[in-house]
């Protein structure tokens, strides 16, 4: 059974998540859990505790009124679901504590970037991360799958097996009219002499890689470009709403939180992450 593990870092939602949730939860034949994060670090400094006692008293219940307004949101969208309040530091405790399920997915929601709580949760992640903005989706939750063939402790294919079998519960594959696959070509101005050499090689190998998957060819897509920047203009071009990405468990914080491919895909507001981790 699939569920759904929601947490809501900032205590902000609004009618788009919820129809998102919605439609998560439809597709996926979920149940849900909501984490409500109460911790708030503005109040460990010390002066909160002395000089400010009374303000961080009011502060404090003001805070607390929020989240029974959330509740109630909650409650009134989602009434079989459960809600949890998280009042420690980072709340990954509280749900990996509840994520034995079989088939755990973790959502994030994200409005102006990751809260130190988040990060610390996705870079030990072994679950399947969903990271929400509070935009509405364009296209009814279009998704396409960005797969890479090349990956050097990869041999396998194993993370790109998995974006596909996502794609593929996302929205059948018999029935697509449109890519659900996509590949970025990347050739570096020092290489450009031998640029329809390597394109052709990176076609061979995708085009491999949908024969073992039994992709048709004509769902998969090829831009040109930096990971970042080739991914972003298409999700642009052609109004994505959801993409997903399968990333190494070793690599999914030092390669790409630190690096420029996530962080870009993070901060772009009208699409969806979808981070599949594979052991």
């Amino acid at each position: 059974m699939t569920t759904l593990h929601i947490v809501l870092s900032d205590l902000e939602v609004t009618h788009a998540i919820f129809t998102k949730v919605s439609l998560l939860q439809k597709r996926l034949s979920a149940d849900i859990v909501w984490y409500l994060h109460h911790h708030q670090r503005f109040f460990d400094r010390h002066y909160f505790a002395n000089e400010l006692a009374t303000i961080s008293s009011n502060l404090q219940a003001n805070h607390s009124d929020k989240i029974s307004q959330v509740k109630t949101k909650i409650n009134k969208h989602f009434p079989e679901s459960k809600i949890t309040i998280c009042q420690d530091k980072y709340w990954a405790n509280n749900v990996n504590d509840n994520a034995a399920t079989q088939d755990p997915r973790v959502i994030i929601r994200s409005t102006s970037g990751l809260t130190s709580a988040d990060h610390q949760y996705i870079s030990h992640n072994k679950h399947t991360v969903f990271i929400l903005s509070q935009q509405k989706w364009l296209a009814e939750g279009k998704a396409i799958g960005a797969i890479d063939p090349f990956h050097a402790d990869d041999s396998d294919n194993k993370s790109d097996v998995k974006v596909f079998n996502f794609i593929r519960q996302w929205a059948s594959v018999t029935e697509k009219k449109e890519p659900c696959l996509l590949h970025v070509i990347h050739i570096p101005p020092l290489a450009i002499e031998y640029e329809k050499k390597i394109e052709t090689l990176h076609k061979e190998h995708v085009y491999r890689f949908a024969k073992k998957v039994k992709c048709p060819i004509d769902l998969v897509s090829f831009t040109r470009g930096t990971p970042e920047h080739a991914l972003l203009t298409y999700i642009n071009d052609n109004n994505i709403d959801v993409i997903a990405l399968g990333c190494r468990e070793h690599s999914l914080f030092d390669k790409w939180l630190n690096g420029s491919t996530i962080s870009a895909l993070i901060t772009h507001q009208n699409t969806d992450l979808v981070l599949l981790n594979t052991p």
